[in-house]
């Protein structure tokens, strides 16, 4: 068997050092992730003589024909004293170091309340190591639940050859490490373990979500992401030539890459976390700073209304260089419309120097007559609101027009800078780190696909409230080519062109 090269200095040897309670490789197809998880889940087992491991997928045929097919092809025959069997897929070494190979769900079993049995929690761990945690078959509480079975004490007694010292990094007893592989997607994983690490690593955000040692108020996770390229050194050499002849674009982007940010069939691929969003403190900051300035702000506000569904308000400013802010707000599901008012003036009230002028922007749907909480009322939703004091006015509603337009201001243009980090090419369109489920829902928001599986132009038509307000908000502003910012606002090289031939670059805005 071809040897496996863990080159240090590689994303794969910095798993392979990795030290923290959660450990994380991800990254593209074929980047080594499963094999380094190996790898180290071998070396736990020789060095921790008498402990018990979990090597789990999700499912039993991806388990058995993958994971612990690949564990057997690297583990020596020599270490090995029973092999797994059909009705007990339990490996057992010579030092007495025990490998669970388990999956998610029992076949048939359920619960009382009819959910799936766990086949994962039957023991007390030393180390967990999970392969595609991004599977649909793994949930957040299987997550969670697995980290709860991190118990073992099993002492560090490495069998050291002559010469060789113990490796001082190593935890004493233990050493009570969660290992997973994963590959791009926007389920939990992402939502509620990789953007937290993400926001923290990049940004020095610490959400709620961040895994975090309350003692040293320091992540507990690293998650180390790797492109295919990085493993190249362990790959036939025409495999990489094959996957970019096949895969291009956004796939190109996720599957050889490992970009987070890339997922096929996104109807807002522009939208980036990094970029367009930002923190409240930051948005305040710059709204502060622009009323120093006397520049007159406009207020937007846009209204989707759900009657089992989810109900979204959005409050919204538009700056002097045609920015525009989501910084409040709620997303409601199964909310009586009789709250809706007082719910909006008290996300009003928090801020001070807020003047409403204009209507709020809202589905035109809202203004025929319908069937609000079950009962015929005769009246619209909207006359109904504006009985309790909101003002309300229809928004445009073209699907095609308005998804055209939004995606131009998250995208922006190369003439304006963005309100935090001054770079240049920046977007038009921001939210407020704290409106969480408003990322989570445009992380989520697909194109529909014909029964053959290729994409069609009209979004799918579920869980997109915040993405029809965000359309309403958008309405009557201009298209994202045509704002004309202020001189003073203009990077240099612009400002330079400008003071030379105004003719010229007022063709251009």
């Amino acid at each position: 068997m071809k040897p496996y090269n863990l080159r240090k200095g590689s994303p794969q040897w910095d798993f392979s050092q990795s030290r923290a309670k959660v450990q994380g490789m991800a990254g593209s197809f074929a980047n080594g992730k499963s094999t380094a998880m190996i790898i180290k889940c071998l070396r736990i087992a020789r060095d921790y003589p008498g402990s018990t491991g979990l090597l789990g997928r999700s499912t039993y045929p991806k388990l058995n024909d993958t994971f612990r097919k690949d564990y057997l092809r690297w583990c020596p025959d020599s270490w090995i004293k029973r092999r797994p069997t059909k009705d007990d897929n339990t490996l057992i070494m010579n030092n007495e170091s025990v490998v669970h190979f388990r999956y998610v769900a029992q076949r048939g079993k359920t619960s009382e309340d009819g959910s799936t049995t766990s086949n994962l929690l039957s023991s007390t761990y030393d180390y967990i190591a999970i392969d595609q945690l991004e599977d649909p078959e793994f949930e957040h509480k299987d997550f969670l639940d697995l980290l709860g079975r991190l118990r073992g004490e099993t002492p560090y007694k490495p069998k050291l050859s002559k010469g060789e010292k113990e490796d001082p990094t190593m935890p004493r007893i233990g050493p009570r490490w969660f290992m997973f592989g994963a590959n791009p997607s926007r389920g939990w994983l992402y939502s509620k373990v990789v953007k937290a690490y993400h926001d923290w690593k990049e940004r020095g955000i610490f959400s709620e979500q961040l895994l975090v040692d309350e003692e040293t108020n320091l992540p507990i996770m690293e998650l180390i992401e790797a492109d295919i390229y990085s493993n190249a050194e362990n790959l036939p050499s025409d495999y990489i030539k094959t996957l970019e002849a096949a895969y291009h674009g956004q796939m190109r982007e996720r599957f050889l890459l490992g970009q987070w940010s890339a997922y096929e069939g996104l109807v807002y691929p522009q939208f980036s976390e990094k970029r367009n969003v930002i923190t409240r403190r930051q948005v305040l900051k710059h709204i502060q700073s622009c009323l120093k300035r006397h520049v007159k702000l406009r207020v937007l506000e846009a209204y989707d209304f759900g009657n089992v569904s989810p109900t979204c308000y959005l409050l919204a400013v538009v700056d002097d260089c045609g920015r525009v802010f989501m910084f409040d707000g709620f997303y409601i599901p199964e909310f009586p419309y009789d709250k809706h008012k007082e719910m909006i003036d008290t996300i009003r009230s928090k801020y001070e120097w807020l003047n409403v002028t204009d209507s709020i922007l809202a589905d035109p749907a809202i203004f025929r007559k319908s069937v609000v909480e079950k009962y015929k009322t005769g009246k619209s939703v909207a006359e109904l609101l504006r009985g309790d004091g909101l003002s309300l006015r229809a928004a445009q509603n073209d699907i095609g027009a308005g998804v055209a337009k939004v995606s131009t201001y998250w995208a922006g243009r190369p003439d304006v800078e963005h309100p935090v980090t001054s770079e240049s090419n920046a977007p038009l369109l921001y939210v407020c780190d704290d409106m969480t489920w408003y990322t989570d829902e445009i992380l989520n928001y697909f194109w529909k696909k014909n029964p053959h599986g290729d994409q069609v132009d009209v979004p799918m038509d579920r869980n997109d409230h915040a993405m029809d307000a965000t359309k309403y908000l958008l309405s009557y502003l201009p298209e994202a080519s045509k704002i004309v910012l202020p001189k003073d606002a203009l990077p240099p090289q612009w400002r330079f062109w400008h003071e030379v031939d105004n003719d010229r670059y007022s063709r251009i805005a």
